[in-house]
């Protein structure tokens, strides 16, 4: 089994997602919790797939939540960009602009395509050096390129970057590089008809920013790229191929180096012990999220690696951190320190666990575990 568009689809397999209104990106609109908030370490996103929350955390202090004020869904993603950041309601066709610092929606948009008969299933967004949102979607194969007033001002088409007519485009990332300011669109190219199938080569779109056009398409080492965390340019792919077997050799850790275009395959499933499903990495550290390969279990481990040599430090067999599910999610450095969330509920809630870096990238759980109202679904940095 691969895994679907949607953690909700993969965990639940959830289907006929309820469709937004409107035809295209709806202009801004304040949210009436919109307010000035205390600085916070991270964002954090929640949901336990019939509703959801978002808000703020400090590492050693107070978490702060938006939940039960505005609709947001029951599928939520996380993204940052350029110091801005972004709740992606998939199942709802709507973007919400997020206070940085606290979390709180100040605006939302309607990002739904009134073609499909469905949720158009937006996935990400990245922001360019002009303002404009680039948003991939799912469920129809397009990106969708929007003004900051929050109108669609162009759409590219990708239908033809995959046989089915849709190439599943996971995620997309913005960076100024030698030869100027370039979208990344990840491409996983499944078989949509065949359970979401990783049964060919993934892609990686090139776009040129100022005129919106494509200008390459790179075959990445890695197939299925389920999340991507960008560097500094250089982007990092979790490539889980197949959820049921994770002795794929083409899966694992992917490094894609935005100046040249060129990608590796740095660490492997079979050395990693499962599909990876997120990655984060710095200051010479990198960590990952796994998960086994049984059915409707996958079981998640945490594992680190060189992101230099590509050398497994800690396998899912020597984790510091395991689960008997699908639990682990969201995956972030907050300065030294690697914060990961959990899905399943403790007595304080639902743990965001936060581990110290010693050299050699051992990490060490720290005792002040910050909890959330729901389980967590991503925990990201804003910078």
């Amino acid at each position: 089994m691969s895994a679907p568009a949607s953690r909700a689809a993969f965990l639940l397999a959830a289907a006929g997602l309820v469709a937004a209104c409107g035809s295209s990106r709806a202009p801004s609109a304040p949210s009436p919790e919109a307010g000035a908030c205390a600085p916070s370490d991270a964002l954090w996103a929640a949901s336990d797939y019939s509703s959801s929350a978002v808000g703020s955390l400090q590492l050693s202090g107070p978490t702060t939540a938006t939940t039960g004020r505005v609709d947001l869904g029951a599928d939520p993603a996380l993204s940052v960009s350029r110091g801005d950041a972004f709740f992606v309601a998939r199942d709802v066709d709507t973007v919400f602009a997020l206070d940085p610092a606290c979390g709180t929606p100040t605006q939302s948009y309607s990002v739904h395509v009134a073609a499909q008969s469905g949720s158009s299933n937006p996935q990400d967004v990245a922001v360019a050096s002009d303002g404009s949102l680039w948003v991939p979607l799912y469920n129809v194969p397009s990106l969708l390129i929007l003004s900051p007033a929050g109108q669609v001002t162009n759409t590219i088409d990708l239908s033809s970057y995959d046989p089915d007519g849709n190439p599943d485009a996971s995620a997309i990332a913005i960076v100024d590089t030698p030869a100027g300011e370039k979208a990344f669109v990840a491409l996983q190219r499944l078989d949509d008809a065949n359970g979401y199938a990783c049964d060919q080569p993934s892609w990686m779109l090139r776009i040129d920013v100022p005129t919106a056009t494509v200008e390459a398409t790179i075959v990445l080492a890695g197939r299925n790229p389920f999340a991507m965390e960008n560097d500094g340019g250089i982007l990092w792919l979790a490539d889980p191929c197949n959820f049921d077997d994770a002795t794929e050799t083409d899966a694992g850790i992917e490094r894609f180096d935005t100046s040249t275009s060129t990608s590796t395959l740095v660490a492997t499933e079979p050395d990693l012990g499962g599909s990876v499903t997120e990655v984060t990495v710095s200051s010479g550290c990198g960590v990952a999220i796994v998960a086994s390969a049984v059915t409707n279990v996958n079981a998640t481990s945490l594992v680190t690696f060189d992101p230099t040599s590509g050398a497994v430090l800690a396998d899912a067999s020597s984790s510091p951190l395991a689960t008997s599910g699908f639990d682990l999610e969201g995956l972030t450095w907050v300065g030294g320190a690697v914060a990961v969330g959990d899905r399943e509920r403790v007595s304080d809630g639902f743990p965001v666990h936060v581990f110290d870096a010693a050299a050699a990238c051992v990490l060490t759980e720290r005792d002040d575990t910050v909890f959330l109202p729901l389980p967590p679904v991503g925990v990201r940095v804003v910078n």
